[in-house]
């Protein structure tokens, strides 16, 4: 009888870690794909969507804003990298947009494959290469030196934009809720599972963010219950000067709103 229990338990833990493994990608990215929300009235008269290809042909979509017209000529535009969920499309994201451009910023935000009205199928190596199309669409057609971009990642976009800005020439960093790696998170809530050799996308900021120069800016809220704060302060101790370290009021989704730092760390 113990035997035969060990055996379907074994059984039962097998096939949880095989869907584990075979699902992971549907875990990780939850895209809303079609077409995408315009964007809010405070953007309404800046704001387009527009089209550019990943290195592999991939057709892809993004949203751009142009900067306040008296600062057009000398303005820093951030080049954004969403989270795993939503799309450019999202009104949170725009809600955020609409402050960058308050500050005098342009923003150029890309939408992974498989996102909104993007092609294709999102995974690791593929959001790396959208996150070069959208580089070069930046620097070549809208004609922005990289001393004016700053590669800004939220939350699953952390990992992209510094695997971005450990290869490319940025002007700065900023990441927002970030974490180590996906197999550290998945470890930590499912400690049962050995995730770092099963996980096919790692996302391995750790690994790299030593070697982004430049300044780099660590914003995370104390409360953030998706990735908590210790990701960010290990991703912090990594990095070299010059960097900063904010630490937030808030959620991980909400800190933009309710802290006025979050802002005023910007700015500065």
């Amino acid at each position: 009888m113990v035997l035969g229990i060990l055996a379907a338990t074994g059984v039962l833990y097998g096939g949880v870690l095989g869907g584990l493994y075979v699902f992971q990608d549907a875990l990780l990215f939850q895209p809303d794909r079609g077409a995408l929300a315009p964007p809010p009235a405070a953007l309404a008269a800046v704001a387009r969507d527009v089209p550019l290809r990943s290195g592999d042909g991939t057709a892809l979509v993004a949203r751009v804003i142009a900067p306040p017209a008296e600062r057009a000529a000398n303005a820093f535009w951030i080049l954004y990298f969403h989270g795993s969920g939503g799309n450019v499309g999202t009104p949170g994201y725009n809600d955020a947009w609409a402050l960058f451009h308050a500050l005098g910023l342009g923003v150029f935000a890309v939408d992974y494959r498989g996102y909104g009205s993007s092609a294709g199928r999102p995974f690791e190596d593929g959001l790396y290469q959208d996150a070069d199309a959208a580089y070069l669409e930046l620097r070549e057609r809208h004609g922005v030196p990289p001393e004016r971009i700053i590669a800004y990642g939220y939350s699953l976009g952390s990992a992209v934009a510094v695997d971005l800005a450990a290869r490319r020439q940025v002007a700065g960093l900023v990441v927002e809720g970030a974490f180590t790696s996906v197999p550290d998170r998945a470890a930590e809530i499912y400690p049962w599972v050995p995730v770092h050799a099963l996980a096919r996308n790692r996302f391995a900021s750790l690994d790299k963010i030593g070697r982004v120069a430049g300044p780099k800016l660590f914003i995370h809220a104390r409360a953030d219950e998706v990735i908590p704060l210790p990701h960010g302060e290990r991703l912090f101790a990594a990095a070299s000067e010059p960097k900063r370290l904010l630490v937030v009021r808030g959620g991980h989704l909400d800190a933009y709103r309710v802290d006025p730092t979050f802002f005023a760390g910007i700015r500065t």
